[in-house]
């Protein structure tokens, strides 16, 4: 059986469709490829910079944590050397929250 004109002009127009679902295709993966080649240092450069951040954020902690106990170490001392001032310090405080937290 031989192939009619119908068949033939379906065959073509198939034939350009693959085609160009295939030019399509290889269109979309350069694109990708581009734009993965293009966002690859864009994330080194972000999780670089988040690294740096977390260790200048830990550093800081470090420094905090020891100023604290510097102030508390401080606040002891204080509080060794002068009981009775300490004392009335405290009293003072509790007499102002009682005050600020009854006008409430």
């Amino acid at each position: 059986m031989e192939p009619t004109t119908g068949d033939s002009t379906l065959s073509t127009v198939t034939e350009r469709g693959h085609t160009t679902v295939d030019r399509a295709a290889q269109s979309a993966h350069e694109a990708i490829d581009r734009l993965a080649a293009k966002a690859g240092p864009a994330v080194e450069r972000l999780r670089a910079s988040t690294s740096s951040a977390g260790e200048k954020l830990r550093a800081k902690a470090g420094e905090l944590g020891e100023l604290e106990e510097q102030w508390v170490e401080n606040t002891r001392g204080y509080i060794r050397d002068n009981p009775l001032t300490a004392l009335a310090i405290g009293v003072l405080a509790g007499v102002l929250l009682s005050k600020l937290s009854s006008s409430r």
